[in-house]
């Protein structure tokens, strides 16, 4: 099993799991709590087991058109941006976060599980381009900071004003004396940062573990199940569970990534058909009066027909109501209709909603309240 630079900690203050192939904490004082912190002040989540590779070269912006359906050349250096890879069905092979260092040089952030995958997908097309990749993951380390509180806990360790970082952007900076891309970015659906140490890895950990360790005077220790629970209720998909190789970026609501008018990336010609038919099914948020929904959980009419089922569940800690994402048939994937779901044998009541699941005012990165002191609560 594969560990993280900050695998010491994590087995001295967490309860652990096996997570795509890495021991992971799935949580520390409990889900719920770290849920909380993250919603209210701000909590640090250990991501150095997703996958980051290098492209780099003269053609490496030409290498990434081709792989995206996100116009990558026009993005501005310093830019941080969501969008999928496809195969060429235009099923999805992965969704990640692309970050334009230079114009040849651009970092994919990928899945944990599809770092392989997306590797050897990459390094397939790269072979027509001037390129090369470097899988930099075990050489370096991923921490996550989210929460509203989120830059006064960074801030200490970093001469970057981070009030300079808008969202979706970033700089190479330091954070804790190592070398650090600095990006706005996250899984929360909070204001936060993702931090990549390029000084530490797995064969050297003292410097990644100073800096968690220094976070976390400020700021609330979270594993994996809390980062879970957080990105349902942002809507968030996940991949394996949301969407999959079988899924295209239209039904699973996704097609805000997808350029106007590009073409020639792989799986344009599907896509494009896609986007100009209906979809069969399309990815929903769904709230209950009572109970939690599952993975795998039929979603029925008020008639009691099957007409989806449920593709993430949890109960939501803001709403205090059982949430999910699922896909739904297109005749009842308006915002507002009534559903039923079968749990134990009983019907319940719900509804089809536009994610995320709390009220945008008070939570999340559009929220017009924010605290002003870092507080672990």
């Amino acid at each position: 099993m594969k560990w993280t630079p900050l695998h010491d900690y994590h087995v001295r203050h967490g309860k652990m799991v096996e997570f795509a192939g890495y021991d992971m904490p799935v949580w520390y004082t409990g889900i719920m709590d770290e849920h909380l912190a993250v919603r209210n002040h701000s909590g640090i989540f250990d991501v150095s087991h997703m996958g980051r590779i290098a492209v780099k070269g003269l053609g490496a912006g030409k290498l990434t058109e081709a792989l995206v359906p996100t116009r990558s050349s026009s993005q501005p250096i310093g830019k941080s941006f969501y969008t999928l890879l496809l195969n060429s069905d235009g099923g999805i092979i992965d969704d990640l976060i692309i970050i334009k260092r230079a114009e040849d040089d651009y970092l994919f952030v990928v899945n944990a599980a599809n770092r392989a995958k997306d590797a050897d997908h990459i390094a397939r097309l790269s072979t027509q381009y001037d390129a090369n990749l470097d899988d930099i993951t075990d050489r370096t380390t991923m921490i996550a900071i989210q929460g509203p509180e989120s830059s006064q806990v960074l801030q200490g360790l970093t001469d970057q004003n981070l009030s300079e970082i808008k969202r979706y952007n970033h700089v190479m900076s330091n954070v804790g004396g190592s070398a650090a891309t600095i990006t706005r970015t996250g899984y929360t659906g909070e204001d936060g940062f993702e931090i990549i140490l390029y000084d530490s890895g797995v064969e050297n950990d003292l410097l990644a573990l100073s800096v968690w360790n220094e976070l976390a005077k400020k700021s609330r220790p979270c594993g994996l199940g809390s980062r879970d629970s957080l990105r349902i209720e942002a809507g968030f998909p996940l991949y394996g569970s949301d969407i999959d190789d079988t899924t295209n970026p239209v039904e699973a609501d996704l097609s805000w990534v997808i350029s106007k008018e590009k073409t020639g990336y792989v799986g344009s010609d599907p896509v494009t058909s896609y986007l100009r038919a209906q979809p069969k099914k399309l990815r929903r948020g769904i709230i209950l009066e009572d109970k939690i929904p599952r993975h795998g959980f039929s979603v029925n009419s008020e008639a009691g027909a099957k007409i989806g089922y449920v593709t993430s569940g949890t109960f939501s800690p803001i709403m205090k109501k059982g949430i999910a994402l699922a896909y739904v048939d297109s005749a009842y994937a308006q915002i507002g209709q009534a559903i039923k779901m079968v749990i134990r044998d009983t019907a319940t009541e719900g509804r089809v909603v536009k994610p995320p699941f709390y009220d945008e005012k008070a939570y999340g990165w559009k929220r017009t309240t924010a605290s002003s002191t870092p507080t672990i609560p």
